[in-house]
């Protein structure tokens, strides 16, 4: 075997153990810090603290690992995804985050697989949570974000790094119980689209509304301004809302075929 050769196969191999650490760290770092802050909270709570610590404990966990993984790799140079523009990530990070299940809700309600009851709400009821769910999605996204993707997208290119990170999405779901097989393709296909967004002008902010927009419009909108009934059907999924949906599935596979399609129509536009 010629030394170029052997070279070459342990550059591969740390490579691999490369991603394969940045995806344990990076779970074990979110759903270590989740479950902490929620301990911690707790305690807090009992001996008279205020009852909504766990969001800022669980960021204050998040980002102190995030620096601790980038003191220990300090020669990894910086790349993408980077933190971009707050205020244009953020609005384009809600929108797509409350879009793309939006349209699977309502294509199950034009198939007449689920149907919209509404409900007397006050509008303080929908802002109030904002804040809360912005601080839970930046807690699991910048440890995504930060570790994973960039880890990914160091080693093997852009590519490489959205696959990571939308692996590493997915095992973190399936810990905090989301296990059908729709939850588990979702969680997949709805990590990899956060990683498309983080590379945008908007960067992890982008990532983070994302995150953010699905989990208000999913579980703060559908209870509080509507309800949403599913008829039991297949393409109703399981659970209350789309996250457990085929049809969300297949809103998540025609979104990034169109961002595939217009990177493929980029990268020739660039090649001329």
């Amino acid at each position: 075997m010629t030394e170029p050769v052997q070279n070459q196969q342990s550059k591969a191999s740390k490579q691999a153990l490369s991603l394969i650490l940045a995806i344990g760290a990076a779970v074990a770092l979110a759903y270590g810090a989740g479950e902490l802050s929620h301990l911690l909270s707790f305690s807090l709570s009992e001996a008279g603290a205020p009852d909504f610590l766990r969001e800022p404990i669980n960021l204050a966990i998040a980002f102190a690992g995030l620096l601790i993984w980038q003191r220990l790799r300090q020669s990894q140079p910086a790349t993408p995804p980077l933190w971009g523009s707050p205020t244009f990530g953020l609005g384009l990070g809600w929108i797509a985050g409350c879009t793309l299940p939006g349209l699977a809700l309502l294509g199950l309600v034009l198939l007449q697989a689920g149907q919209f009851e509404t409900r007397g709400f006050a509008t303080l009821a929908l802002i109030t949570p904002m804040p809360f769910i912005l601080v839970h999605a930046m807690a699991e996204e910048v440890v995504i974000r930060g570790i994973a993707q960039r880890t990914g997208h160091a080693a093997l290119g852009a590519f490489a790094g959205i696959s990571v990170a939308a692996l590493t999405f997915c095992a973190l779901q399936v810990l905090q119980g989301y296990q059908s097989i729709w939850h588990i393709a979702n969680s997949a296909l709805f990590g990899a689209l956060l990683g498309i967004l983080a590379l945008s002008r908007g960067g992890i902010w982008a990532a983070v509304a994302g995150h953010a927009g699905w989990t208000w419009l999913e579980t703060t909108w559908i209870s509080t301004a509507v309800t949403f009934e599913k008829d039991g059907s297949f393409l109703a999924g399981v659970g209350p809302d789309s996250y457990g949906s085929p049809m969300f599935t297949g809103v998540l596979m025609l979104a990034l075929a169109w961002f595939g399609l217009c990177r493929a129509l980029q990268a020739a536009k660039e090649k001329q």
